[in-house]
């Protein structure tokens, strides 16, 4: 038996408080689903007074289970916990296409914290039938200023979003291309208008390959980024049907964020119900089989027990047990829980 420890993320616990280590605990528990180790008796405990989240493994970590360990969102550094409390460093098994500051570095108000982002995207793909692949294409149809986007993009995905808002895409835009070109990225850009049937919409995708040298290029190995000025409503319009194998969003908390729903209506809605119930047809046809969608949203606005019915109406089929057990308390007036479906 080995005993591995993990300090978490101290940005993690800023934000979430006490929360923090449960979640942390629930994460690994998706984790150990993936893994070949046989893992168990995932605890909280403090070692010279720091909390570590510790569990046992009936063998050493391989290379591939390091390497899902590595990617969760709350892990700041692993160790071995040995005889006399001693903690024996293990080099953690990751590669980012891009740097982690890639996510924090554009503010705004009402952004989601880039840990949670992370944490909805590592359970989405441990959630998946494609975990480890090479060409994963991510959708954030409800994508804001892009920090779900961000996230995927570190994590070497090919990213798409779809907001409503021209203003906000094109910030977030520009904000890319700054940073690819600070960073010095080899890309390539460009913007280009869509239309759809009789002129029912009409949008402005915003287009972006991606390499870290000319190598990528070359190799074909450079990554997609695209934005989409527009509606959600549309989204099986713009994109073929089962292209995507993940989907992750952040729902109108009915606080701060909106999202447009309704059809010929430029009003923006509070309501994940609304947003929903227009929606959610138009993610399933996108969604590969054995796809994941990780959706967080605000339970004192729309209750766990609806948000499962619409989510099942439309075809999915809803993880239960441990994926049951993320809801925590942001503020006062938010209470925020994830729904974790696949599309069979």
């Amino acid at each position: 038996m080995v005993t591995y420890a993990i300090l978490g993320n101290p940005g993690h616990n800023r934000v979430y408080f006490e929360e923090s280590s449960r979640l942390a605990l629930r994460e690994l528990a998706v984790a150990f689903k993936k893994m070949e180790a046989q893992c168990s008796n995932i605890r909280k405990e403090s070692i010279a007074g720091i909390g570590y989240s510790l569990f046992d493994s009936d063998r050493e970590l391989n290379d591939r289970d390091l390497q899902i360990i590595s990617w969760l969102s709350f892990g700041y550094a692993l160790f071995k916990f040995e005889e006399m409390g001693v903690l024996r460093p293990v080099e953690k098994n990751s590669t980012n296409f891009f740097d982690t500051d890639f996510s924090s570095i554009l503010k705004y108000s009402g952004k989601t914290n880039e840990l949670f982002t992370r944490l909805m995207l590592s359970i989405a793909e441990l959630s998946s039938a494609f975990y480890g692949s090479q060409e994963i294409r991510l959708l954030d149809p409800i994508a804001g200023k892009g920090t779900t986007l961000f996230e995927g993009l570190i994590r070497g995905h090919h990213v798409y979003g779809i907001e409503i808002g021209d203003k906000v895409v094109t910030e977030s835009y520009h904000f890319i291309k700054k940073y690819l070109e600070n960073k010095c990225y080899k890309h390539v850009s460009k913007t280009i208008r869509f239309s759809g049937e009789k002129k029912e919409f009409t949008v402005k995708r915003y287009q972006l390959e991606i390499g870290r040298d000319k190598k990528d290029f070359k190799e074909k190995a450079q990554k997609s980024c695209e934005l989409i000025s527009g509606n959600s409503l549309y989204t099986n319009q713009y994109y073929k049907k089962n292209y995507f194998h993940l989907i992750v969003g952040d729902l109108p908390y009915g606080v701060q964020h909106g999202n447009v729903a309704k059809v010929k209506s430029s009003s923006i809605t509070r309501s994940p119900e609304e947003l929903l119930k227009n929606c959610l047809p138009g993610w399933y046809d996108v969604l590969k089989p054995g796809g994941s969608m990780v959706l967080a949203w605000n339970t004192y606005v729309f209750p766990r027990e609806a948000m499962v019915g619409l989510i099942k109406e439309a075809g999915f089929e809803v993880l239960e047990q441990v994926y049951e057990e993320f809801v925590h308390q942001v503020d006062r007036s938010i209470r925020r829980d994830i729904i974790v479906a696949q599309k069979q």
